[in-house]
């Protein structure tokens, strides 16, 4: 069953995959059985593609940065036919996740121990608060983030097939999002310990390091040249009691709560403010103390919360921040953050020596006991989605019409083909 200690044999990574699809599917079986574009995916690309053609908006940004995974994604799954792209693009959303949680449990990442990187996949699956984009590709790129995160933490590629991953997903995470911005300086890092210094990285630069650089460039230009397109206008509203309670409930307590139940938890602003104080002593005493992984992994996720929180886009015509603090929107920008958390908890319990065990088994057992609470995440209602494609298909070649999508007041705009 497990050919060298940390490794797992590539068959039972593969039925953990298996396995991670069906727990994806069971939390929200509408993904499946009754799938329904999200937004931009049906807005944007979808309905971008279907009209104009696959290359036609290849070279276009949208809301200032690259999204190449939402392309390629419905460039795909129009070759199946319009009535079957929802159901095909959600299951290239799902089959991202299943990689990253083989990704995780491969050879490439055996220098963490089994337990913990098993505990680590079960939190991915079963994690809170992750409603907002289960499951869309609009939303894959932020999984596509911290996949790109792990590659860059893994052990170094030594076959061909292991190169041609890390690759392609480098290009595929690169140009999908912002995050390659803030992971670059995570290579940096390593690169600087690994070869010994800033002019020794820079001297020993391989085709990995090239194409992260190349595609974090592209970002940064675009980013530059049009980072408030689409942006919300609203103020912020922002204040460090808000900023502490915001990383309290949305952080501390909700990578592990519900968020009503982390709501509650983080009523209290006296005590969001010593949490949040606390916390930022324990990253910059981990940070500057330990390796450069756990660097990379405390710098990812700060770099990224604190883009995020700069520039939300929660709603036009209300303030940012209270909104992010007291209601479930905005659960996109903590999926890294909290998935970060988690993994810096389990570090911390690894340390733990002889206890190490005990201390995750209980803590195995506590968010188990949790997960009842919130696993089932609730479908979305069924727009008219499926009868307005019906329609579509049966009217004549030229003509245009509206198909009703999600979220709730969402349309794309198809001209038949």
């Amino acid at each position: 069953m497990v050919r060298q200690r940390g490794t797992l044999n590539a068959s039972i990574i593969f039925g953990i995959m298996i396995a991670t699809f069906v727990l994806i599917v069971l939390r929200r079986p509408d993904i499946i059985t009754n799938a329904q574009p999200w937004a931009e995916d049906g807005h944007v690309w979808l309905a971008g593609i279907y009209n104009d053609g696959f290359w036609s908006s290849v070279i276009h940004p949208l809301n200032g940065y690259y999204q190449t995974i939402s392309r390629v994604t419905y460039g795909i799954a129009l070759t199946f036919g319009i009535q079957n792209a929802a159901l095909v693009a959600n299951i290239i959303a799902i089959l991202i996740r299943c990689c990253f949680v083989g990704f995780i449990l491969s050879g490439r990442m055996n220098f963490i121990d089994l337990k913990f990187r098993l505990a680590a996949a079960v939190y991915f699956i079963l994690m809170p608060n992750v409603a907002e984009g289960y499951v869309n590709i609009t939303n894959a790129h932020w999984y596509l983030s911290m996949y790109l995160l792990a590659v860059v933490m893994a052990k170094e590629p030594e076959t061909k097939p292991e190169k041609a991953h890390d690759l392609f997903l480098v290009f595929l995470s690169g140009l999908s999002g912002p995050f390659v911005v803030f992971i670059a300086p995570c290579l940096l890092i390593k690169r600087w310990y690994q070869r010994g210094g800033i002019l020794s990285a820079i001297k020993g630069i391989n085709l990995f390091d090239i194409c992260m650089t190349i595609c974090c460039l592209i970002q940064v230009v675009t980013i530059l040249g049009s980072s408030d397109v689409a942006r919300a206008t609203a103020p912020l509203g922002y204040s460090f009691g808000l900023l502490a309670d915001i990383i309290s409930g949305r952080i501390i307590f909700g990578s592990f709560l519900a968020f009503d139940d982390a709501r509650n938890m983080a009523a209290h602003g006296n005590m969001n403010i010593a949490l949040f104080v606390a916390l930022c002593l324990v990253l910059i005493f981990a940070f500057f103390k330990s390796g450069w992984r756990v660097k990379s992994l405390i710098l990812f996720p700060v770099l990224m919360i604190g883009f995020a929180l700069a520039k939300p886009v929660i709603a036009n015509d209300q303030p940012q921040w209270p909104l992010v603090f007291n209601t479930e929107s905005g659960e996109r920008y903590f999926y890294v953050t909290n998935i970060a958390l988690a993994c810096l908890v389990l570090g911390l319990v690894s340390k733990m020596g002889n206890y190490s065990k005990y201390v995750l088994f209980a803590g195995f057992v506590a968010f188990i006991s949790l997960t009842p609470h919130y696993f089932e995440i609730p479908g979305f209602p069924d727009v008219g989605y499926k009868s307005d494609i019906e329609k579509f298909q049966a009217i004549e070649k030229g003509k245009e019409i509206k198909i009703r999508i999600l979220p709730p007041g969402w349309t794309m705009d198809l001209i038949k083909k």
